[in-house]
């Protein structure tokens, strides 16, 4: 559902990093990382009709990915 670029995005997220601090981990432009937010948001958007936040959503996410490791 996701791409990997936008899994690491999410992975950020979780960490309570700001779009400047991802894009520059990453060696991404700040508009680059906005537009991979906007389809996450758009992606949860199709899945939970708009009720998740993206933090929320990326820490559960986050928290997922950490148990199947």
């Amino acid at each position: 559902m996701f791409t990997s670029r936008e899994c690491e995005i999410i992975s950020l997220i979780a960490q309570g990093l700001p779009s400047r601090a991802i894009a520059d981990r990453l060696c991404l432009s700040t508009e680059t990382v906005k537009s991979h937010r906007k389809n996450i948001i758009r992606k949860i958007s199709e899945l939970t009709d708009g009720s998740t936040a993206l933090l929320e959503f990326a820490i559960a996410y986050e928290r997922e990915r950490e148990k199947s490791l």
